[in-house]
C-alpha cells in the first residue's frame, strides 16, 4: 500500500482524537477537499491558457506552447489528485455526518492510473504513448521502396486505403502487415504485458485483490461485466440476422473470404463493414435500392440553404434551451466559441469542449455534413452538462461513472438526425421518410451500432480476463479469437497460433481509461435506454403507432424530457449513476430493450429477407487458432 502524502491538512486532521467532536473532523476532511479545490483552480487556470493559445490570431495550433501547457497540466492534476487520494485514504467515512462529504471522500480517495507511484505513473504514460503510436504512427511498410513513398499509420491511412479496394488479397495483406509491424519481437504483447501489470498495481494502492474492480472504478457494482454480458446476449437476435445479411454480401463482394462452411466473417471483411458504415460506396447493399430509394443528400442541402457550421453551433444550442436547459449567452459565441483551423481536424475532426469555471469553451470542426451536424449536437449536450455540473461541491461536479455524459450526448445525436428533426431545421422537405428509405436508414446506423457494441464488449472482456488472471500469456492469441468466435461470429482470415498477438486497433484504444471500451459500451446502450424515455415523455414515440416510431422521434421543444435531462445533470456524481439513471427511465440496469425497439422494422426485414434467401443465422466456426 501507498504510503499518504503528509499535508498539513492531513496532520491536522490526524490530530482529532475521540474527545474531538464530530464537526471538527468534518471540518478537518473539509479542509482537506477545500484546499484540493483552490489547486485545482490552478488546473482550469492552465485549461483556459490552452484555450487562448490555440485560439489566438497568427498561431500555430501545433506549436510548443500549447503543448507545454498540456504537459503542465497532465502532471499537475496527477500531483493534486495523487496528493488529496493519499490525505483521504485515512479518513473514516463512517465518522462523518454529511453524505455529500462522505460520497466525495468515497469517490475521491481511489484512482485509476493517477494512483500509481510517480515512477510507475510516468511508465504507464510512455506506454499509452507508444500504444498510440501503434494505431497512429506510420509503422507499416506496404510497398517495395518505403524509403521514398513512406511507411503507413494504420490509422487513418491503412483503414481508407481498405475502404476503397475490392480484393480480399489487399485485405488480408494489409491486416497481416500491420500486425507484424507492431509486433516485431513481440513489441506490442510486451508493452501490453507490462501495462496491464501497472494496472494491477494501481489496483493493489486502492486495496483490490481483483484487479478489473479499479477498471470499474465508479461503476460501484458487483461483476459489471455480467451486466454488459448480458445485454449482449439480449441482442443477440437482431445481430446474428444482420451478421447473416451481411454475410450474403460478404460472399458477392469477395467470395475468396470463404464464409459458406462456417457462418463466420473474416476479421478484415468486418474491419471493412465498421469503417464503410456511412461510406457512400460500401461493399454491402442496402435493402432497397434504386435512385428513388436513396436517403437524401442532407450535405447538399445544407449548402443549398446556406446552412454554416456557426448556424448549425447555435441550431444545437436552440434544441436544449427549447427543452427549457440552459440558454447560451452572446458571450459565449463572442468570446469562448472559436473555429479550427482547416487543416486542424484530420479525419475525425471532432469538436473540443475546455472546463475552465465558471466558463467553458469550444473549438468547433470547420467542416460540416450530416455526421458533423449530429455530432455537435452531442457536443453542446457535453457544454450543458458542464453548466449544471460546476455548481456542485468539488470532488462531485463530474459525470456519475465514465460514459453517462456521453451517453445523455448519444440521445441529443439520435433526435437531430432524425427525419422530423432535419425537417424542423428545413434541411428536408419533408419530415419522414419513404418506408424504404426508412429501412435503408435504419441498415445503415443498425451497422453503425449493432455490429460495434460486440466489439466494445469482447475488447473489455478480454482486457478484464487478462487482468483478472483467467487468460494467461501463453492463451492470450486464442482466448481472444474464442471471444469474436462466441460473441460476433468473427475469425481470423488464416491460421493463427497463441505466440501471435492479433488484437484488433481499437482494442489499443480503448487501453486508455479515458477512452475505455467500458465508457463506449455504457454511452451507447444507456444512450438508447434514455432516447426511448425522452421520446415517450414528449410523446414523439408511441408503441404501436406507425405515425410515431421510435427511429424518428425528436423530442425538441419536450419540456418533460427537458426536467429529466436537467434533473440528472444537476446531480452530477452526487448519486450513484442508477440513482440518476432511473430518474429518467425508472430502470436501474443497463438493457437491450431500447436497441430492439428502435431497430424493430429492420429485424422484422432481416428475418423475412434471410428466410426467402434460404440464409441460417449464427455461425459454427472452424477452430483458426492453435494452442500449441
Amino acid at each position: 500500500m501507498r504510503l499518504p502524502f503528509l499535508g498539513v491538512s492531513l496532520v491536522l486532521l490526524l490530530t482529532v482524537t475521540f474527545g474531538v467532536c464530530q464537526s471538527n473532523y468534518e471540518l478537518a476532511t473539509k479542509r482537506i477537499l477545500d484546499r484540493a479545490r483552490d489547486r485545482m483552480r490552478h488546473v482550469w487556470s492552465l485549461n483556459r491558457r490552452i484555450f487562448v493559445q490555440l485560439t489566438a490570431k497568427g498561431k500555430s495550433p501545433l506549436g510548443g506552447q500549447v503543448l507545454n501547457s498540456k504537459q503542465e497540466v497532465e502532471a499537475e492534476t496527477y500531483r493534486l489528485f495523487y496528493d488529496l487520494a493519499g490525505n483521504l485514504s485515512v479518513v473514516s467515512v463512517a465518522e462523518l455526518d454529511d453524505p455529500l462529504l462522505r460520497r466525495r471522500v468515497q469517490r475521491m480517495a481511489k484512482l485509476q492510473l493517477q494512483g500509481l507511484r510517480p515512477k510507475d505513473y510516468e511508465q504507464a504514460k510512455d506506454l499509452l504513448r507508444q500504444i498510440h503510436n501503434f494505431v497512429n504512427g506510420p509503422l507499416v511498410c506496404l510497398y517495395e521502396d518505403c524509403s521514398t513513398r513512406g511507411s503507413l499509420a494504420m490509422y487513418p491511412q491503412i483503414v481508407n486505403k481498405n475502404m476503397h479496394t475490392k480484393l480480399y488479397e489487399d485485405l488480408v495483406a494489409n491486416w497481416k502487415a500491420w500486425r507484424k509491424a507492431i509486433n516485431e519481437k513481440d513489441v506490442a504483447k510486451n508493452t501490453f504485458i507490462g501495462y496491464v501489470r501497472l494496472l494491477r498495481i494501481a489496483a493493489t494502492y486502492n486495496g483490490h485483490v481483483t484487479p478489473s474492480r479499479t477498471w470499474y472504478l465508479n461503476y460501484d457494482t458487483e461483476n459489471f461485466q455480467a451486466e454488459m454480458e448480458a445485454v449482449v446476449w439480449e441482442i443477440m437476435p437482431l445481430y446474428r440476422e444482420l451478421h447473416a445479411y451481411l454475410r450474403r454480401e460478404v460472399q458477392n463482394t469477395y467470395p475468396k473470404a470463404d464464409t459458406k462452411s462456417d457462418g463466420a466473417i473474416s476479421a478484415p471483411i468486418m474491419d471493412q463493414i465498421l469503417s464503410q458504415d456511412w461510406y457512400p460506396h460500401q461493399f454491402f447493399r442496402t435493402p432497397h435500392q434504386g435512385r428513388q430509394h436513396q436517403l437524401p443528400s442532407v450535405h447538399r442541402r445544407l449548402e443549398e440553404v446556406l446552412v454554416t457550421p456557426v448556424k448549425i453551433n447555435r441550431k444545437a444550442a436552440e434544441f436544449f434551451e427549447s427543452l427549457g436547459l440552459m440558454v447560451m449567452p452572446n458571450i459565449f459565441y463572442d468570446r469562448f466559441s472559436r473555429r479550427m483551423n482547416d487543416e486542424e481536424g484530420g479525419a475525425e475532426c471532432k469538436s473540443q469542449v475546455f472546463y475552465f469555471p465558471p466558463d467553458v469553451a469550444l473549438r468547433y470542426c470547420p467542416k460540416l455534413d450530416y455526421k458533423k451536424m449530429m455530432q455537435i449536437h452531442g457536443t453542446m449536450a457535453e457544454l450543458q452538462y458542464h453548466l449544471y455540473k460546476m455548481q456542485l461541491p468539488f470532488g462531485l461536479d463530474t459525470e456519475p461513472c465514465p460514459g453517462f455524459g456521453a451517453a445523455i450526448a448519444e440521445t441529443v445525436i439520435l433526435a437531430s438526425g432524425t427525419p422530423r428533426h432535419l425537417h424542423r431545421l428545413h434541411i428536408l422537405l419533408n419530415d419522414s421518410l419513404t418506408e424504404e428509405q426508412s429501412l435503408n436508414r435504419l441498415f445503415r446506423m443498425g451497422v453503425h451500432t449493432l455490429i460495434a457494441v460486440p466489439q466494445y464488449f469482447i475488447n473489455d472482456k478480454f482486457l478484464v480476463d487478462v487482468m483478472d488472471g483467467r487468460i494467461g500469456v501463453k492463451d492470450y492469441n486464442c482466448a481472444y479469437w474464442g471471444l469474436q468466435d462466441k460473441y460476433a461470429g468473427v475469425q481470423p482470415p488464416i491460421k493463427r497460433l497463441n505466440k501471435d498477438f492479433d488484437l484488433d486497433f481499437k482494442f489499443y484504444r480503448g487501453l486508455n481509461p479515458e477512452t475505455s471500451n467500458t465508457k463506449k459500451f455504457l454511452a451507447e446502450i444507456l444512450g438508447f435506454q434514455f432516447y426511448r424515455s425522452f421520446c415517450l415523455a414528449s410523446g414523439q414515440y408511441k408503441p404501436g403507432d406507425p405515425n410515431f416510431p421510435l427511429h424518428n422521434c425528436d423530442f425538441y421543444d419536450s419540456k418533460e424530457a427537458g426536467k429529466k435531462i436537467s434533473d440528472m445533470m444537476q446531480l452530477g456524481a452526487t448519486r450513484h449513476w442508477r440513482d440518476v439513471m432511473e430518474i429518467a427511465t425508472g430502470e436501474r440496469k443497463l438493457s437491450g430493450r431500447a436497441i430492439l425497439e428502435y431497430f424493430a422494422p429492420l429485424f422484422t426485414w432481416l428475418k423475412e429477407r434471410n428466410k426467402q434467401m434460404d440464409i441460417e443465422p449464427g455461425w459454427d466456426a472452424d477452430e483458426l487458432c492453435r494452442r500449441d
